[in-house]
This record gives C-alpha cells, sequence and structure tokens, in this order.
C-alpha cells in the first residue's frame, strides 16, 4: 500500500498525520509527501520526521510540486506510486491503527476489488463530532449528495485509479466529490466497511475552509465540470445523475443565501431552476428545498428522488 499526503503549510500539524500514518498495524507501507509550495517550515519537519522514522517497511519519499492545488499535488504523487493499491490521505487528519491493515486484508481476500471505502469522523473546534454518511446499496446518491468518496475515505486498486483519470488539475473544491462521481461511472467493484477508520480535523483554513461565499465560483467549477462528463459518459441513466448533480447546484445558491449572499445565490438558483431535466412540479419542489435549506434546514435530499 502507498500512502500520498499533499502538504502546505502545515508544520504543526503534519507530523500528527505521520505519526498515526507509522502507527498503522500493516506492512510495508511507502508514504509519499507532496510538498505544495509552503512557504512556513513544512519541508524541515517532514525532513527530519523521515530522518527519523524510516525503516526497510515502512520507506518515506518527500517530493515537491510548484504547482498549487491540492488535486495538482495528489497527481505529483500518483506519479511515485508503484504498489498494486493505494490511498490518499490530508496532512490535517489521523488515520486509526488497522485503517490500512482493514483495506489490504480486504484486497487479499477479494483480489476483484477495485475500491474498499469506509466511514471517517468529524472533530470540529467547538468540540462537535460526527460521522460521515455510508452505504453500500445507494451510492450514486450518497456520492452525488453527501461525498461518501472524500479523500480519505477509501483506498483503491492503483490501475483502476489510473484509468478512472486521476484528479482533475482544474478544480481546487469539490475535486474529490467530481473524482468520486467518476470513479462510480468507471464501474467499481467495491466492498463498504461500516466503521471509522479515520478522524478528520476541521480547519478554518482547509481547502473547504468554513463558509461557501469565500470560494464563490470554485465549487460551482466543480458542479459544470462534473456535469459535462456525466452527460458526455454514455451511462445509460445519465439524465438522473445530472438531476443530482443540478440538485447540489440549487443546494449550494441555499448556502450562500444563508451566508447573506444574494448576489451568488439568485443567478445559481436561477440556473438550477432552467435545468433541462425539471419538469413544472420539479421546479417546484427544488425551489421549496432551495428555501427549506436556506434558513437552516437540512436533509432536504431525503425528498429529492
Amino acid at each position: 500500500m502507498s500512502v500520498v499526503i499533499p502538504v502546505r503549510n502545515r508544520a504543526g500539524l503534519i507530523g500528527r498525520c505521520l505519526d498515526s500514518v507509522k502507527a498503522q498495524i500493516w506492512r510495508p507501507i511507502r508514504v509519499i509527501v507532496v510538498d505544495n509550495g509552503s512557504t512556513d517550515d513544512t519541508k524541515h519537519v517532514v525532513t527530519d520526521w523521515i530522518s527519523r522514522n524510516e525503516e526497510e517497511k515502512f520507506q518515506l519519499t518527500l517530493v515537491e510540486e510548484a504547482r498549487p492545488g491540492a488535486a495538482v499535488a495528489r497527481n505529483r504523487g500518483l506519479q511515485e506510486v508503484e504498489t498494486e493499491y493505494m490511498l490518499f490521505f490530508d496532512s490535517d487528519d489521523v488515520m486509526h491503527p488497522d485503517l490500512v491493515e482493514t483495506a489490504m486484508r480486504e484486497f487479499i481476500d477479494h483480489p476483484d476489488l477495485d475500491i474498499v471505502h469506509w466511514r471517517i469522523g468529524y472533530f470540529f473546534s467547538d468540540n462537535r463530532k460526527r460521522v460521515s454518511k455510508y452505504t453500500i446499496t445507494d451510492e450514486w446518491r450518497y456520492q452525488a449528495y453527501h461525498s461518501i468518496f472524500a479523500t480519505i475515505c477509501y483506498a483503491v486498486k492503483t490501475v483502476f485509479f489510473r484509468n478512472a483519470g486521476a484528479w482533475n488539475n482544474d478544480l481546487y473544491c469539490w475535486d474529490d466529490w467530481e473524482l468520486g462521481m467518476r470513479l462510480l461511472l468507471s464501474n467499481p467493484l467495491m466492498k463498504g466497511i461500516d466503521r471509522v477508520l479515520a478522524t478528520v480535523y476541521h480547519q478554518s483554513d482547509s481547502i473547504t475552509g468554513d463558509n461557501f461565499s469565500s470560494k464563490a465560483g470554485e465549487w460551482e467549477r466543480a458542479i459544470d465540470a462534473t456535469e459535462r462528463y456525466v452527460e458526455s459518459s454514455g451511462y445509460k441513466d445519465a439524465d438522473w445523475l445530472v438531476d443530482m448533480i443540478n440538485y447540489r447546484r440549487a443546494i449550494l445558491a441555499a448556502y450562500y443565501k444563508r451566508e447573506k449572499r444574494p448576489d451568488l445565490a439568485d443567478p445559481l438558483l436561477r440556473k438550477a431552476l432552467s435545468h433541462r431535466t425539471l419538469s413544472l412540479p420539479r421546479k417546484w419542489l427544488l425551489k421549496l428545498l432551495y428555501h427549506y435549506t436556506s434558513l437552516g434546514g437540512r436533509g432536504a435530499y431525503l425528498l429529492w428522488k
């Protein structure tokens, strides 16, 4: 198993992440850290950590990628992968000790598997906690609405990942959501593990951040790219998928409205409501779900079949 970890300006956090990788029960592991133009002491911290922790069955590599963006950095790490299986991990987060072993046991027991996926836990700065959504029977809807293939939620057969097109270098937000949709379009054989195997520690300066307005335009870019890909894929239920993608567009507009940015919300909602997949009753329902979500409501997706 190879583990690819992009990092930028995380001198105070990358050690915790790497410690959790070293604590894995499984061996051998190869770790590939990609520094994405750090301006703090990150490279020195990683170099020092490698010098103190590398072992015969725990190999570490530090490479650099000057072009900005986590997707670009992950693709740079992918170039270094030589193992049959791999996973991506984020420098803010922590693996549970049996994550790699759990995934590898499934791959060994079921050699035809392309993806093994699991739950993750979230820990917020105000001490709130929650657990990710999970399914083994409704992956399309859960990916479209909840991004069950978020970056640290799965391990994958390397050749399958490369054949699916890897990361989209043009995206800076929701790139893992867009990639997850493409992975599903490649018809993977999957195994789900209904356990939390990693913890996300939310940071205000992470890629997703703590609001949507500050990255307006980037979320839309991911939605539009995913929609175009699905429409050109030849998938038999493409209109159904595109309808779910357009729902995400309307909900993003609701988040903008909640953040008191009608200048962002209104044109995006108009685009969602004018979508070709919508009948008149569906337009009214989508508008209702938009208003419900903009007022703080949760779970609107349950009504969008």
